[in-house]
């Protein structure tokens, strides 16, 4: 199983930003808003327009960030009051800083991004609907693999991605799944109690990481 490592409040020019790190695997992201949009087109009425980048570690943008930039859409857009926000624009910037995997896998990525878009969001002070956080896990002929490293993924028969949202310190509601691979429906719903038991660790990290976020900016008066 890979380490986990997060930090809030790095970026000072944004209003939110936050790392978080699976082993090989690190990601920073920042929030900006809420803003004017940038785009009139882009402006509507009753709620703000999210704008979600992704930067690769190396070279430009691809298909493959596009693709991460969709998943992040689904799993972002129904987490924020939106509808607290009209007319105006949330922009966020989610920067590969380490892929620690192959171009044909997401799952590390994509698990890194939306647990530092969760810290960076509570870091600017966004209003959500619920707390939430990601984890992964790979299948192959020997059993599952919780947070695998990239050897394993290479070696994996199937790999699984899920969002769960958080109540009173433990997973709850299954948010977003992915998988790709070979696998049946029971080997799915064991995969999925297994990444939830794993969220409930990770969240002891993440609760540990705002902690200590929020004793930094404190001020103290005398």
């Amino acid at each position: 199983m890979s380490s986990v490592e997060a930090h809030q409040n790095l970026l000072k020019q944004v209003d939110g930003s936050a790392t978080f790190q699976f082993s090989n695997t690190k990601v920073i992201s920042s929030v900006t808003g809420p803003i004017e949009v940038s785009r009139p087109r882009n402006e509507k009425p009753t709620q703000a327009f999210l704008n979600i980048s992704v930067r690769p570690a190396t070279n430009v943008p691809t298909t493959r960030e596009v693709y991460l930039e969709s998943k992040l859409q689904k799993i972002i857009t129904p987490m924020i009051n939106l509808e607290q926000y009209p007319c105006s624009e949330l922009q966020i910037v989610v920067q590969i800083l380490e892929s620690g995997e192959r171009e044909q896998f997401t799952c590390m990525e994509l698990a890194c991004a939306v647990n530092s878009l969760y810290l960076a969001l509570l870091n600017a002070g966004i209003s959500l609907k619920a707390s939430f956080l990601s984890s992964f896990c790979s299948a192959n002929e020997s059993g599952l693999i919780v947070r695998p490293k990239k050897i394993d993924l290479d070696q994996s028969t199937a790999h699984h991605v899920a969002v769960f949202s958080i109540v009173d310190g433990k997973s709850d509601e299954l948010i977003y799944s992915d998988s790709l691979g070979k696998t049946t429906e029971a080997e799915l719903f064991n995969t999925l109690n297994i990444i939830s038991s794993d969220i409930d660790k990770i969240n002891e990290t993440v609760r540990q990481t705002v902690l200590d976020s929020v004793l930094q900016d404190y001020i103290w008066k005398f």
